[in-house]
């Protein structure tokens, strides 16, 4: 149930770098009193989080065999697109929409944010996908060639 120092550490790095990151962005929107409903919007990607956050929960418990487990991979997944994919997107073409109306500071902050959070989000969401959906796939692929 011990999580692995390597792992923690790779895992706390990625983390920290995205909580600097957010905690830039929505200090921009709270010191300026400006963007708040983009901030907002941003808080939309935390939905995904509770169900990021009991995945993790069910792997240290050793529950990721059962059915509990399954459910959550795929309604984690489903939020993963909707609420993490879709709403990057959406913040992303906001931003570029209106680059004229956003001071050069809170732009170049804002672009480098979306642009690391979309770097990361890409690489968790095949992570996730390797994981919990494709491993399985072949490893039924697998036992059917023995046979």
């Amino acid at each position: 149930m011990a999580i692995s120092l390597p792992h923690f550490t790779a895992f706390s790095k990625e983390r920290i770098k995205a909580s600097k990151e957010v905690i830039t962005c929505f200090g921009i929107s709270v010191l300026s009193f400006r963007f708040v409903g983009f901030a907002v919007v941003a808080l939309l990607v935390e939905i995904n989080s509770v169900f990021l956050h009991l995945r993790q929960m069910l792997r240290m418990a050793d529950l990721a065999s059962g059915t509990p487990y399954r459910v959550n991979s795929i309604v984690n997944l489903g939020t993963y697109v909707v609420f993490r994919i879709n709403t990057l997107a959406w913040m992303t073409r906001w931003l570029v929409l209106n680059r004229d109306n956003v001071p050069l500071v809170s732009y170049t902050v804002g672009s480098v944010g979306m642009a690391i959070m979309t770097g990361m989000n890409i690489v968790l969401f095949f992570r996730l996908l390797r994981s919990d959906f494709l491993k399985s796939s072949a490893r039924e692929g697998k036992k059917e060639k023995e046979m």
